[in-house]
Parts: structure tokens; sequence; C-alpha cells
């Protein structure tokens, strides 16, 4: 059997001829990065073999090999704070102190809440541990269909302990005096932590599992927290989860006579429009690409990472997180070690090509390119480069959303007048340039006035859920009352899409 060495780690194992390294890793406990789900298409799982730099989950063993792994991805700048519409401190179950945990499908949040008050002690957070099953919903769920279930529920509960273990460290609280735990999660990454096999969200009616609100022993997901309640918060839809429960909660929008338009953008993106009187709800299959998946210079926020571009005197001008300086295009700069290109900076790099021209309605780059005729390539910046490909998995995605929205305002009957304030949740949301989305039209140029962002709404509804068992029971109302919209049964969404998929003229 071939032994594999990963360097830096200096790990070995030995596996079967014919097994890749991106197997052969897990099988060593090793994370590697495998934003496609390990099927080569992402090109992101790179790996050097010698002086030889191939895909991880593409190079098969043969005979004994060292393997040299790229620095392992970094969780900072993961959002935490967002805002919320207020709570009673009635919880299910009394304790020294509470969890409030938001699993995210690329990153996971764990708040430590006072027993008596309710506020904020302290956070920890950390990239989502199942990410070398894939960077989307539907990978992790296909991972778990070939048998991939177990070991990624394993992750994910042990990824939580480890967060709940460093807060009450940090704040010495016991774990056995948590009194209440309540995690919001879209519907595939609730099952996964549960153990629920996610089979009922690969085929059409797609109807949730989680349909009430229930209570169970802590103890029985973690062994040390012997005097709590775990709180399963329902799901509105197959694809519309906790995660969107705690953003309605959190903004309010359930009690309120003004009509609101809640966003929340990521690898999937759900979207409530309404007010106390009725509420819709839709999810997109937006894809990866606003979080920097499948785009070719794309990765996720974090160090390194082109996280604005704009236009200042006629100049193309970048950011780069953990880089002070602007970046100015063709001028002399220190040499920045540029990462790649972050969801916030590839909305604001396709609304500078629109501005430029170098775009055209139909998203073909038609001018200042490199490459062939079908493979057209732009430098937006002296690092950042984006190909014909990339643009049209950015018109995907927010062809998906912009298509959502119209569906909504039509079966409400309502105008874009008539919306009262448009809230973008989650961190694309919050760190996104709302005039380069309006530019690029995946939010409607007549909303720009009215966007706010929302921050990490769904933890912090979550926290709400975890400190008022009131609210915890009206999740369980909600479910019944927000009426979800199936968008692709709906005989007008492919030409809705198709439309939406164009970009606006200046």
């Amino acid at each position: 059997m071939p032994e594999i060495v990963f360097l830096p780690d200096h790990v070995s194992v030995k596996v079967s001829a014919g097994t890749s390294i991106q197997e052969a890793g897990r099988s060593a406990g090793l994370l590697l990065d495998a934003p496609c789900g390990g099927h080569g298409l992402c090109g992101k799982c790179k790996v050097r073999v010698g002086k030889q730099e191939v895909l991880a989950c593409q190079y098969q063993v043969e005979e004994d090999v060292t393997v040299i792994l790229p620095e392992a991805p970094k969780s900072t700048g993961i959002l935490v704070n967002g805002m919320e519409s207020g709570f009673a401190v009635f919880p299910v179950k009394e304790g020294d102190c509470h969890i409030s945990v938001d699993i995210g499908t690329t990153t996971v949040v764990a708040y430590l809440l006072d027993g008596k008050s309710g506020r904020i002690l302290g956070s920890e957070s950390m990239l989502n541990p199942q990410y070398p099953y894939g960077a989307d919903v539907i990978s992790r769920i296909q991972a778990a269909e070939n048998g991939e279930l177990d070991v990624q529920c394993q992750k994910i509960r042990r990824g939580i302990e480890d967060l709940v273990h460093t807060l009450c460290g940090k704040y010495k609280k016991a774990p056995e005096k948590i009194g209440t735990m309540a995690i919001v999660g879209n519907p595939a990454m609730q099952q996964i932590f549960l153990k629920i096999d996610p089979e009922n969200l690969t085929h059409p009616p797609f109807a949730p599992a989680i349909k009430n609100p229930v209570r169970e022993k802590l103890s029985d997901y973690f062994m040390d927290m012997t005097g709590g309640v775990l709180l399963t918060i329902p799901d509105i839809a197959g694809f519309i989860g906790a995660d969107t429960m705690g953003c309605v909660l959190s903004t309010g929008m359930y009690k309120e006579d003004k009509i609101t338009l809640m966003i929340d953008i990521g690898t999937n993106g759900e979207m409530v429009l309404g007010n106390k009187d009725r509420m819709v709800a839709c999810s997109t299959a937006a894809g990866p690409a606003l979080e920097g998946g499948r785009i070719s210079c794309g990765m996720r926020g974090g160090p390194g990472a082109v996280d604005h571009i704009w236009m200042e005197d006629d100049t193309v001008c970048s950011s780069v997180i953990g880089w002070r300086e602007t970046l100015k295009k063709g001028s002399s700069v220190p040499d920045v070690e540029v990462q790649g290109l972050c969801g916030s900076g590839l909305i604001d790099a396709i609304a500078v090509m629109l501005d430029l021209g170098i775009l055209n309605r139909r998203g073909r780059i038609q001018k200042a390119y490199y490459g062939d005729e079908k493979n057209r390539i732009y430098a937006v910046t002296d690092q950042i480069s984006l190909t014909q490909e990339d643009i049209r998995e950015v018109q995907i995605a927010k062809g998906a959303i912009a298509a959502g929205i119209e569906l909504m305002m039509e079966e409400l009957e309502i105008t874009y007048e008539q919306v009262d304030r448009v809230i973008l949740c989650g961190a694309f949301g919050t760190y996104m340039n709302a005039k380069s989305a309006a530019r690029i039209g995946l939010i409607p140029e007549p909303l720009l006035s009215k966007v706010i962002a929302g921050g990490n709404a769904a933890g912090m509804g979550c926290r709400q859920i975890t400190m008022d068992q009131k609210l915890f029971a009206l999740t369980g109302e909600l479910v019944q009352k927000i009426e979800p919209l199936d968008l692709a049964s709906r005989p007008q969404f492919q030409r809705t899409f198709a439309k939406q998929m164009a970009f606006s003229e200046v």
C-alpha cells in the first residue's frame, strides 16, 4: 500500500493504490479544501507533488509520495453582529449561561449569552469544517448521499463543541450549566447536524424534514453539556430554513405594518417579502459565485482578498483585506500579496467593467481583453482578471436573485414604491456596495435608496429564540404563516430569469 506524507504537518497515511490525494487527506484527518465537492471543476484544491502542481481530488496515488499542502483557509472576517427587534428574558431552560449557534454553509458562529440578561458575553467563529465536501449546499447533500453523512455530522458537532468549550473557558462558565442552546442553519446544514438524511432535498417537492419546533436533551448531542436543552427551529420550506426564520425574527418584519424585503445572499439566496399581514418567501439557486466559488480568481473573504474595486479619476482602484493602502491599476505599488477576489469585490468589478464599456448588456467582454475569442479575459486590476465564464457565473447568480424579487413582488401585487425597506443580511449583503449591486441588476435600482445592512440577522434571531421561549413557540406559527414560493414551478420563472441575467443599460 502506498504511503503518503503530508507537509508541512508531517502526517502520513497508507492507502490503497488509486486513492486520490483528497481521499487520503480525509483518511488522515486533514481538511483539504474542495469548493466543487471534488469533481475537478474549480481548480482550487491544488497541492504540490514533487515539482508538479496537481489537483488533490484528481491525482491518484500509485506509489509512496510526499504532498505539500497550501496554507489552510482562514476564518478571519466572519460576521458576528446584526440587527435585533427585542426579546424577553424567558428561556426554555434556565441556566448560568446560554448558547446560540448559526451554522452557515461557509462559516459557523457561536454566541455565549448571560443567563440572566441574555447579553452577549462573547462569540467565537470558524469556517464550517465540512468545507472539504464542497463550497455549496448541493455538494454537501451529494456527499451525505454518498455515505458521508456521519462524518459530516461528526465534524460539525465537534466544531460547535470546540467553539462552546473555548467560550466557556474564556468566560469561566461550566458546560454542564448551560441552560438553553438554539441552533439555526439552512435545511441541509440543520439536517446534517441532526444526522437526518437530506434525501428529501434531492427531489421534488423538496419537503422540509423539520416542520415543528422541538426541544431535546442537549446531552444527546454534546456529552458534557448535561443540564441543558437543545432547541430545533422548524424550516419554512425545503430550501428555506431556520436561518431565514432567524432573519424574520431579528428584523421584526413579522409584526410591522411597513413592507420589508429581506435578502440573505449566500450560496443559496433566501428572501422574504411582506409584513405582519402577509409574507412570501423563496429560495434561489444563486450558487457559490457571490462567495468567491466557481470564479477563476475567487476566494472567501479573508487576508489577501480584494474586497472593493472602484473608479477614481479615470483610474481603477482596489482595496485588499489586511492591506491599508489603496491599490491603483498601472501605478507603482509595493508587492502586495493579493490572493484573489471575494464576493463584494466581484460585484464591484462587474460594475466597473460595465461603466468602462468592457461588458455589453449580454455580459460579453467586448474590448481590452486578452486570450482567444472563445476564452476572453479582462485584467480588472494588476492582480485580478475575470474570464468570460466568470461573468456568466455572476449573471446566473444575480439573475436568480433578481427573478426571485420580481416574482415575489408580482405575488403580493405591490410596486417598488410600496416597499419601505430592503434589509441585506449575511456577510456578503453587509459588506457589498449596494450601488454596485444595483448597477449590475442584482437589486432593482428603485430599491437602492431603501437598502440597510442587517448583519448576521440569522445569528441575532437565534439569540432571541434562545432567550425567549415565546419566540421559540412563535416559530411554529410563523412557519405556517409564511408562504413559500416554488419559483421553478412557475411558468414565468424561466422567462424572468433569462431577462434578469442581462445587465441594464446605463
